[in-house]
Order: structure tokens, then sequence, then C-alpha cells
């Protein structure tokens, strides 16, 4: 797996270290305008989950992923070597954002805020059912299904929008709020300690099922 990572460093130098300077400090300049505790982990964990994509989008356009398993290398490994390079970027990309939210002059929330154990949790948990979701659908179609799958999103977003659909903007906002709503209640029902454990643990085993299902996707793909 370690051979894995530095293949991965060799081949995206570039974009990991341009990633790694410039995203972290937009990211942290738009959260600090961010004034709504219920916003900022929606759409920063978003932001962040885009990375890994970005960079195996990479790897799809110039068949890297195609000479690196006629490797000595079985597509578990591979795969299992993607999530955990993916997470490593994203919890990087959200230590370093959060930081410079916090210290941005003139921003709205205070540091004690945007790292409450709160907002810590729902941003971790928005995160991995990003990923969790995405994940098996980049692996099953690619980077082109991908972004096929965003612009539907986006396109009925704006259309709940022109047609000011009542129902549809309520279903929304309830679907985006079933996560902060639920790391809340762990926290109510066993306190701050178990309940940072108890929250882990779910979003570890949501995130073994995705690694799971993109599996099965995987080991049925062609090349």
């Amino acid at each position: 797996m370690i051979k894995l990572f530095r293949k991965d460093f060799i081949l995206h130098k570039k974009f990991v270290l341009g990633v790694g300077l410039v995203y972290p400090l937009y990211i942290g300049y738009m959260g600090s305008r961010i004034g709504r505790t219920t916003l900022l982990p929606v759409l920063c964990a978003f932001l962040y989950v885009i990375v890994p994509f970005v960079l195996f989008g990479r790897e799809d356009k110039f068949k890297a992923e195609t000479f690196t398993l006629s490797l000595p290398v079985t597509r578990r490994e591979y795969l299992r070597a993607r999530f955990l390079l993916s997470w490593i970027l994203m919890l990087l990309m959200f230590a370093a954002g959060s930081l410079l939210m916090a210290v941005v002059p003139g921003a709205k929330l205070p540091a004690a805020t945007v790292f409450g154990p709160r907002m810590v949790l729902s941003s971790l948990a928005f995160i991995a059912v990003y990923f969790g979701l995405l994940m098996p659908l980049f692996v099953r179609f690619g980077q082109a299904g991908l972004l096929v799958f965003l612009v539907v999103l986006q396109v009925t977003g704006v259309l709940l929008m022109v047609f000011r659909s009542s129902v549809g903007i309520g279903l929304i906002k309830t679907l985006f709020r079933l996560v902060p709503n639920a790391v809340a209640e762990i926290q109510a029902a066993f306190g701050p300690a178990p309940a940072v454990f108890a929250v882990l643990s779910l979003l570890a085993l949501f995130s073994y099922g995705s690694f799971s299902l993109s599996l099965a996707l995987f080991r049925r793909k062609e090349y």
C-alpha cells in the first residue's frame, strides 16, 4: 500500500502540492464568511470530498489505473489504498480549512464554534456520507458519470428554486438536517466523550459498507 501511495505522489506531485497550498485558503476564506452553523458543514464537507475525485479523475483521463492494475496488486488492495488516500487528503483539507476559518479577520464564527464537538462531528459525518455515496458511483461510471450526476443534482436544485417548490425545498432541507440532528441526539443520549466514539463508529461502518459496494462494482469492471 505504501508503494501505491508513493506512486500517486510521484504521479500527482504538482497537483497535490498546488491544491494543498491554494485550496485550504479558498475554503478558509469562504467558510469564514458563513455565519450559520447548519450551513457550514454542508458546504465545506462537499468541497473537501471533491479533492480526491479530481485526483482520481486525472488517473481516469490518463489511463493510469489500467497501468497500476497490471502490476502485482489486487483490486482490493488498490481500492483500499484509494479509500485511505482519500480520507488522508480530506482530513488534511478539513484541518487546514477549519484552522484558516478561525483565524481569518472578520470571521463570522468564533474558533470555539468551528472546533466545537458538534461542528467537527457534523463535518466528518457529511464528509463520510458524501464520499460514501459518490465513491461507488465513481468506481462504476468514472469521472463522466460523476459529473453527470452532479449536474443533474444542480439542475434539480435550480428548478426547485425557480418554480419555488416549497415541498421539494423543504424535503432537501429535511435531508440535510438529518446528519446534524442525528449527531445532536447521539450527544444528548450518550454524553460528550461516548458520543464521539459512537458517531465515529457509525461513520466507520458506513464507510466500510461503501468500500464493500465499491469493491463489488470494481471487480466487475473491465479494461
